[in-house]
């Protein structure tokens, strides 16, 4: 099973000497992919059809390299969506013919986040028969434009029944029942299989860890739920995380205590980290969804982290601590249910 981390987020584009780290880490961790596909690559996306420079590709070439030493393969994404014509399979069919020749043997056709009218499935099903007609070699894989259940459900049109009509050997990556899921069991699992023909794989592109849509939110939590990753329920299971290296990591780590099942927490992982008693106290106020307010202790402790707490890593947390006291705080005389929306906190 691909397990690791996706470079897929909005807002931040890593730096080489951080993904060197990631690569560092999911190899410590037993994990085995990074998929690399950052919306603020301007030539990943915006500018797809657009040759990489020179002095990027050799920062690459070395990245793969690190990668391939650390036992970890890498997925290179191409999102065309925004701007593809038939006739731009020749953009397309270059770019990948580029990174073949830098040893990448796994490629991934992003359809994700683009416009209603630009979902064509008719097309979307040919460029991807093309590209494994060209590239028998490659393995390739797909973000549709409907990548989890609610999108199915909100749509009248046949989209992902015509996308299914590709040659099995391409999986589809596909967040859950949301774009943010948190709730992985089995029976969710086999649920959303369904949707597809019962030889497609699925690879779960996990979004719990993601902040780009809350900004500066901070999301930190334990699976709610998670499938038996036995008999091939999931062809793989990638994190999409924030951008921030420090939180980054503790996702792949929260990953790894999970898929091992070795009945370690965040708190836990907090905890070895050497993170105030203050903070992991607060730790569900870093769960994607709020369901409480601030106790009294709860506001000492809030306090104490933007007050008194004196450590590099307070940076990270900062800005949000001072969101989240502005939203609890009795005092202020502002109108704090915008804020708890965004952020995801119940009323």
């Amino acid at each position: 099973m691909l397990t690791g981390y996706i470079e897929g987020y909005y807002g931040i584009e890593l730096s080489w000497k951080e993904r060197d780290s990631i690569i560092s880490k999911l190899k410590d961790t037993g994990c085995n992919t990074y998929f690399y596909c950052p919306k603020e690559d301007p030539y990943h996306r915006v500018n797809w059809k657009e040759d990489y420079p020179d002095n990027w590709i050799n920062n690459f070439r070395k990245f793969k390299l690190n990668a391939d030493a650390a036992g970890i393969d890498i997925i290179f994404g191409i999102s065309p969506g925004n701007s593809l014509e038939v006739d731009d399979f020749y953009y397309l069919k270059k770019k990948i013919s580029i990174f073949k020749d830098l040893s990448i043997s796994n490629i991934c056709i992003l359809f994700d986040d683009i416009p209603k009218d630009k979902e064509n499935d008719s097309l979307h099903r040919e460029i991807l028969e093309l590209c494994l007609e060209k590239f028998p070699n490659i393995n390739f894989s797909c973000v549709p434009s409907q990548y989890c259940k609610s999108m199915v459900d909100e749509s009248n049109d046949n989209y992902l029944k015509e996308l299914d009509k590709v040659d099995i050997r391409i999986p589809f990556f596909w967040t859950g029942k949301n774009v943010i899921t948190s709730d992985y069991s089995d029976k969710n699992i086999e649920t959303w299989k369904n949707i597809f023909c019962k030889e497609r794989n699925l690879i779960i592109w996990d979004n719990t860890f993601a902040n780009d849509y809350c900004v500066p939110k901070i999301v930190m939590q334990d699976f709610d739920n998670f499938f038996t990753h036995k008999d091939g329920k999931v062809y793989g299971f990638l994190i999409n995380a924030c951008g921030i290296e420090e939180i980054d990591l503790i996702a792949i780590e929260i990953l790894e205590n999970t898929l091992k099942q070795n009945n370690k927490t965040l708190e836990d992982v907090l905890r070895e980290k050497e993170y105030p008693n203050e903070l992991i106290n607060l730790s569900h106020f870093l769960r994607v969804n709020i369901a409480s307010d601030f106790t009294e202790n709860e506001k000492k402790d809030l306090d104490f982290l933007l007050w008194t707490w004196n450590e590099n890593n307070k940076k990270i947390f900062y800005a949000y601590l001072h969101q989240l006291n502005q939203i609890f705080n009795e005092d202020l005389d502002k109108d704090t249910s915008s804020l708890k929306q965004r952020f995801r906190i119940k009323e």
